[in-house]
């Protein structure tokens, strides 16, 4: 790591901080934040409300993504359609370290990715507002923040930049096998303990067609069997 690298590391550890404090602030301590609030808890909710986040996105989105989870349901399709259909630029910036063992799925849903040394994950609508995960709420939940505040916003605006200027295409990935949409439609099924014969039947192709896509997909996940293959599927995939 150089040493700009470990100042944005550094600058990355502070924001992370800076905003959990707030936001454990406002959810445990009984603070009011107007400028920091619940956006959902769960999975699907978060899912569910990031539609309402792109009607109001004007312009642009900068999403920064320590770590990103594959969704074997493919969610993220419809909302990048809806975005591209209007005309929104969408910068995903998504970490070589953390995630180097699901990149061929990030690089299939993802293309236009870029990777490089992210330490902070968010992202920003418009320069206006940022969106934060939080910490787990009082049942287990994975949280999610809208945030107002000027300062934590420009923060991660600036922490895009900087960290994009170290970043390279996703698809120039050394080593990085790419798969089609039939096959990450594939490793859905393979996670879900599909056999070979059913999902040649459910996808409407030969036996022997499944049998090579899943040769492939053991090359992207770089595992020798299936059994491991469904075992890091489930490591780096949300819940359904």
């Amino acid at each position: 790591m150089t040493d700009r690298q470990a100042t944005l590391a550094a600058r990355a550890g502070a924001l992370r901080m800076t905003v959990q404090e707030r936001i454990l602030t406002t959810s445990i301590a009984g603070g009011e934040d107007s400028g920091l609030k619940l956006f959902a808890a769960g999975i699907s909710a978060i899912n569910s409300r990031l539609g309402e986040l792109e009607r109001a996105t004007r312009s642009v989105v900068y999403n920064l993504q320590a770590r990103l989870l594959f969704d074997p349901l493919r969610r993220e399709r419809e909302l990048d359609q809806r975005m591209a259909a209007r005309g929104i630029q969408g910068h995903l910036l998504v970490s070589d370290r953390y995630n180097a063992r699901s990149m061929s799925l990030i690089a299939a849903c993802h293309p236009d990715a870029r990777i490089g040394p992210v330490e902070v994950s968010g992202l920003v609508v418009d320069e206006r507002l940022a969106l934060f995960p939080g910490p787990l709420s009082p049942q287990g939940l994975p949280t999610a923040w809208l945030c107002h505040h000027p300062d934590l916003v420009t923060e991660l605006c600036d922490l895009w930049a900087e960290m994009n200027r170290d970043a390279t295409p996703i698809l120039d990935t050394p080593g990085l096998v790419r798969l089609n949409e039939r096959q990450l439609t594939i490793v859905n099924l393979l996670s879900q303990g599909y056999k070979d014969a059913a999902i040649a039947r459910l996808l409407g192709v030969s036996a022997r067609t499944v049998t090579g896509d899943i040769s492939r997909i053991l090359d992207a996940l770089a595992v020798g069997t299936r059994w491991e293959a469904g075992l890091l599927i489930g490591q780096v995939s949300m819940p359904c």
